[in-house]
Parts: C-alpha cells; sequence; structure tokens
C-alpha cells in the first residue's frame, strides 16, 4: 500500500494533446517525447519552487491516471506497478493549497511556513490531503516539512512506515498562463525493508479562466544506486505514469 503511494502521492497530471515541441523549451519537448525518456533531466536550481500570482489559494483537484508505463517490462517492474492498473481512469478528489504562510489543519500534522510573498505549495497540507484520498482518513500519522538545508518532507504513516522525500532540484519555465516544471526527489520509505528510488515530476499547468487550471503531468521512477537491478537500468526510467488533472477554486 506505501510503495503504491510513492507513486501517487506526488501526482498531478494530464493529458498532452496541447503541447508542441515547435519553438518550446527543455521542459515541453521533454513531454513531447512522452515516453520515449531515456535519463533524469538535469536540474539547475535548488530551494523552493515559486508559483505565479494566480496559484495562491486553495483548489479542488480531480486527478485521474490515464496510462502506465514500465519500459523494462518484463526484467524490472516496481513493486505496486500491476496494482495501480486499478486506479487507471478512476478519479480521486482532494484539495491542495499555495501560499506565503499556512495554518495547523490537524494534530500531527506540521504545515510548512514562509515570511516572503512568494506564492509557494503547501507540502505539508497538501501531502496530508492527498494521502488521504488514496490511502484514507487515517493512514498518516504526521506530516513534517523541513526547509533547510534542503527541502525534506518526512510523513509518518499509521502503518509504522515513514516516507523520507528529499527534493534535489527543479526547472521552471512560464508564460502569462501557463507553468511548467519539473521536480526531482529522492525517495526513501523505512518500514520492515528500506526502500528508496529517485522520482521525477514533470508538469505543464494551464490558467484557462480565473479560479480554473488543468494540468499535465508525467511521474517518472528511477532506480537508486542500491538497488540490485541499477546497472541493468542504466538510469532509465522503470515506470512512467501520466495524469490528469483539474483544479477549481
Amino acid at each position: 500500500m506505501t510503495r503504491r503511494w510513492l507513486v501517487l502521492v506526488l501526482t498531478i497530471a494530464c493529458y498532452f494533446h496541447n503541447i508542441s515541441p515547435a519553438g518550446a523549451g527543455e521542459i515541453a519537448s521533454r513531454l513531447a517525447a512522452f515516453p520515449r525518456w531515456s535519463v533524469p533531466t538535469n536540474l539547475l536550481t535548488n530551494g523552493e519552487l515559486i508559483y505565479p500570482a494566480w496559484f495562491a489559494g486553495e483548489w479542488q483537484v480531480t486527478s485521474i491516471l490515464k496510462e502506465q508505463i514500465a519500459p523494462l517490462a518484463p526484467q524490472i517492474v516496481t513493486p505496486g506497478f500491476d496494482r495501480n492498473k486499478t486506479n487507471i481512469d478512476r478519479p480521486y478528489q482532494f484539495r491542495v493549497r499555495f501560499g506565503s504562510e499556512t495554518t495547523t489543519v490537524a494534530p500531527g500534522i506540521s504545515m510548512s511556513k514562509d515570511a516572503t510573498n512568494q506564492v509557494l505549495a503547501d507540502r505539508a497540507f497538501n501531502g496530508q490531503q492527498i494521502a488521504a484520498a488514496y490511502l484514507g482518513d487515517k493512514a498518516v500519522e504526521s506530516i513534517e516539512v523541513i526547509k533547510k538545508p534542503q527541502i525534506k518532507q518526512i510523513t509518518k504513516l499509521a502503518s509504522g512506515t515513514q516516507l523520507t522525500v528529499v527534493m534535489t532540484g527543479y526547472q521552471k519555465e512560464t508564460s502569462p498562463q501557463r507553468l511548467m516544471t519539473t521536480e526531482l526527489n529522492q525517495q526513501i520509505f523505512q518500514g520492515k525493508t528500506i526502500y528508496l528510488n529517485t522520482v521525477e515530476t514533470t508538469t505543464s499547468y494551464q490558467l484557462l479562466a480565473d479560479g480554473h487550471i488543468t494540468a499535465q503531468q508525467v511521474t517518472a521512477i528511477y532506480l537508486s544506486p542500491q538497488d540490485p537491478d541499477y546497472f541493468r537500468a542504466l538510469q532509465q526510467p522503470v515506470a512512467l505514469y501520466r495524469y490528469a488533472l483539474n483544479l477549481t477554486k
């Protein structure tokens, strides 16, 4: 169950019919090349990803898994990949929040805070909401977001498993009504065993009208050097997930 969340909890996504590589930046070109990805993208920026002003506020999200691919199957298939097939075309709903400061929403949930006026993702609130949608209201025991020296999110599940996500970098491309981002994270599951991997989340957000955003996203899973199949994969993604997302205020 927790490994299933490995893919699902970080995804805000959608379909690729509106993305064109002509004159596009690196992120747009990468999305247009889906699923022909070979290695993780090179990320140049550290720190917190800043969103445009039209992201500020709380949103109701409908997220739908549209497609999943295991490029190296049957030789290499990630845990939970086959179980995720039952989620294809199934809508999940949850809330997300973006702003400069946040408040506590539930006991045991430590909310991220920032003293600036920049629009940031409320990582703790969003993580708790998404986990509740996919795993149930009582699945999460606590969430803590640490900002320095690296952005780190520590999620403790009621099952006793702990998920630590460390953000290693991002890229961003913007236009007046579109935001394109790529985030790279290292993930560590600690339970009866330890499972590590790298997750690349690439998203194209489109502002359709005030209070209405659609998004296009691919989540790519890469093996960590500690995995026995790491050298067989040769830095290729072992799982790709494509999602459809609709956000309304």
